[in-house]
């Protein structure tokens, strides 16, 4: 019968503990450094901006698409052909830019008060640009008779300018051509001999950016908090610093990698994080399991030995999940799409770390805290 690990199979994986220590928290030490000090390359999710996805029936040379778009302020560096040779697709990404341009803010604005002199115009910029337009109520208490209609005739000469109506009294909301319809019109205008179809835009205003980035920091640090908290309750003192020390570790190491190459950072960067923190303390607890066991049955005086035998028989299971979960990622890589492809960039780096920390960081951990433990206790405040 075929077996992964050989039965007699045994390696000492806390030899050199020490010098595989001082690699991964210099590792760490240097992704913190390169987190304040370079900056991770924030994505749309999180900066606010646009991104549009055109394909062209017909070929199309990329300097006839910047050349079209430049009146309408898109930079040649946010141009960029994407998908096979032939396929005719082209991703535009403007970061920070989803707003409709202010000289058509304050045409959409004139053209109101020549209707409504009485009106107040609040600019939102949550996603693109929209005008929250209210109006006083009627003296005499009756109801206001003015429709959206009223206000569609108002802007009727200002292209791509539409009315929506407002859950409150007495408001409407004005939405203005933001920079994906701006991209659109261009097209359209210069290249409509190309046959343009516009297949995907996403758009994201800045403060709706802002907060999705202190959303995702803040649901990591939530995580790692309810880690914390179910490793404190199944294991000691022990084995529970281990484990949060491992996934501070794990994670990281993974920003810093991607702040290294510069890939970009978004939703599904946080995904991949969420996502590897469950992986990674997995992992860990079923050689704490197994450590915790062999503690129980043998109370053996030499803990490092203990540590060792612990990590061997695990070794083949180990091996098996991490394999398998980075070959259920493969997929995802080549035929997943940009952003599955780069969760799964993530998962496959995640994975190969997450194992190694789980043997060279989490366990070695159990045996500073353990020689160490009467230090500890007494700095809590128990009895030592």
């Amino acid at each position: 019968m075929f077996e992964l690990i050989p039965q007699g199979f045994y390696y000492d994986f806390l030899k050199r503990r020490h010098l595989f220590a001082n690699i991964s928290w210099a590792a760490a030490a240097i992704s913190l450094i390169l987190f304040f000090v370079k900056g991770p390359n924030w994505s749309i999710d999180f900066t606010g901006g646009t991104e549009v996805e055109v394909t062209f029936d017909k070929p199309t040379p990329i300097e006839d698409v910047r050349h079209a778009l430049a009146p309408a302020g898109v930079g040649d560096d946010a141009i960029q052909s994407i998908g096979a040779a032939g396929e005719n697709r082209f991703l535009f990404r403007m970061q920070g830019e989803s707003s409709a341009k202010p000289e058509d803010v304050k045409a959409a604005e004139d053209a109101l008060r020549a209707s409504f002199p009485d009106i107040q115009s609040v600019p939102d910029e949550q996603v693109g640009t929209r005008l929250v337009v209210s109006w006083p109520a009627p003296a005499d208490g009756s109801v206001s008779t003015r429709t959206v209609k009223d206000f569609e005739k108002a802007v009727a000469a200002l292209p791509g300018v539409s009315v929506q109506s407002s859950p409150e009294d007495n408001t409407v909301y004005v939405r203005l051509p933001g920079l994906a319809e701006q991209i659109r019109g261009a097209l359209e205008d210069s290249l409509s001999g190309q046959g343009v179809h516009i297949d995907r835009t996403d758009s994201v205003g800045p403060k709706v950016g802002g907060s999705l980035r202190v959303a995702g920091l803040i649901s990591l640090g939530a995580t790692m908090l309810i880690l914390l908290i179910y490793v404190g309750l199944r294991f000691d003192f022990t084995f529970a610093p281990g484990a949060i020390l491992c996934l501070f570790h794990d994670s990281t190491i993974l920003i810093g990698i991607w702040v290294l190459t510069q890939q970009e950072f978004g939703l599904s960067m946080i995904s991949a994080l969420l996502t590897l923190l469950g992986y990674s303390i997995n992992d860990t607890i079923v050689v704490y399991d197994r450590i915790r066991e062999n503690m129980q049955r043998y109370r053996a005086s030499d803990f490092p030995k203990l540590i060792n035998d612990s990590i061997n028989q695990t070794l083949s299971r180990t091996i098996i999940t991490s394999g398998a979960t980075m070959l259920s990622m493969v997929p995802f890589l080549f035929i997943g799409g940009p952003v599955l492809r780069q969760f799964a960039e993530a998962m496959l780096i995640g994975i190969i770390v997450g194992t190694y920390s789980s043997v060279y960081v989490a366990a070695p951990l159990t045996i500073v805290l353990r020689e160490n433990r009467h230090f500890f206790e007494r700095f809590i405040g128990r009895k030592g």
